[in-house]
């Protein structure tokens, strides 16, 4: 494969990933999992209802000036849409691309300035017909009714420019659950584009992206220790305190982010009592419990005062977080 083409296939992908994302955030409160490449389209979302969500992405590395690819590239989605149309209870079939004219009509170009989301009823008569034309060759052809056509801008090598729109869209859902801390929003969009492009990489089509697998990551950075005071500094060193993050910052992201584990600290520390404030409470429970957490992790060899600091770093991690935590969960019906 040449390096031109090699390129177009990465920047197609890039796409698909990213337009996994836009289109898994208009419902995520109601998604259980997203797949890439699965076994009828190029995105693949499922509901709790039952419901899925079908989209074929289509990419042009020059959007804007090169539209000799438009037609096949609609004409095959159509296809694909129509095959797929028979995995179930599907709400919408969705053609996404990031033309600037996927109809290439000189007279539709307005109407996909930006991002846009056209249903088959709002397109011209033209392309309506055009659409009309390559379904009667399609032996059973997709409801119309259900079908959309997606613009998603997205070019350029500039990252700050390719993936403006996501960020956006990002930034906007960390807006709702009350999340909008600078750096974050990178941060989420980093992590989201890399787990799902592994998702998508694998041959193995059975795997699904679950909405816990999507969130907790944002759980992870909410409640990432560094982001915090010093209050932790009133009962741990802070050499050792140091020295704790440097070691063992796998294992705290590992235990922050492991849902049992999250729980069974929430369910000790609601039945703790203690007469002192919130925050003093926090460090009066970890202090007094810190050993009953021990068994959940394989530090035999460790010294002790590492041992009993990282254990408490994990316990205050969790409990500072729990209403972030909540919200979030609630939030995205978690």
């Amino acid at each position: 494969m040449g390096k031109r083409s090699a390129d177009s296939v990465m920047f197609g992908f890039d796409f698909q990933v990213n337009a996994a994302i836009v289109l898994m955030l208009e419902d995520i409160k109601g998604l259980r999992s997203i797949r890439l490449e699965g076994d009828y389209e190029d995105i693949e979302l499922s509901y709790d209802n039952g419901e899925y969500v079908l989209a074929q992405a289509k990419s042009i590395t020059d959007p804007i000036n090169d539209f000799s690819n438009v037609h096949s590239n609609l004409k095959k989605a159509l296809k694909t849409l129509s095959e797929g149309k028979e995995k179930g209870k599907v709400r919408r079939l969705i053609f996404i691309t990031n033309s600037r004219n996927p109809f290439k009509e000189k007279i539709n170009v307005g109407s996909f300035e930006g991002e846009s989301k056209r249903p088959y009823s709002s397109l011209s008569k033209k392309a309506q017909d055009l659409v009309d034309n390559y379904l009667k060759d399609i032996e059973n052809p997709l409801d119309k009714e259900k079908f959309l056509v997606h613009i998603l801008p997205f070019e350029t090598d500039i990252d700050e420019e390719r993936y403006k729109i996501v960020k956006n869209k990002i930034d906007e859902f960390l807006s709702d659950l009350n999340l909008s801390s600078s750096g974050i929003g990178k941060k989420v969009m980093k992590v989201w584009q890399t787990d799902i492009f592994n998702n998508g990489t694998k041959k193995n089509k059975r795997i699904e992206l679950t909405k816990s697998k999507i969130i907790w990551p944002i759980i992870y950075i909410v409640t990432d220790i560094k982001r915090f005071g010093d209050n932790i500094l009133e009962i741990i060193d802070e050499s050792i305190y140091d020295e704790v993050l440097h070691r063992y910052d796998d294992l705290i992201e590992t235990y922050t982010e492991r849902i049992s584990f999250f729980i069974k600290v929430i369910y000790d520390y609601s039945d703790f009592k203690s007469e002192k404030s919130r925050s003093e409470k926090f460090l009066d429970f970890i202090e007094s419990n810190w050993e009953n957490y021990k068994s959940d992790f394989s530090l035999s060899d460790e010294d002790s005062e590492l041992e009993k600091a990282l254990i408490q770093v994990i316990l205050y991690t969790i409990l500072k977080n729990k209403l972030n935590i909540k919200r979030i969960k609630e939030s995205v019906n978690l």
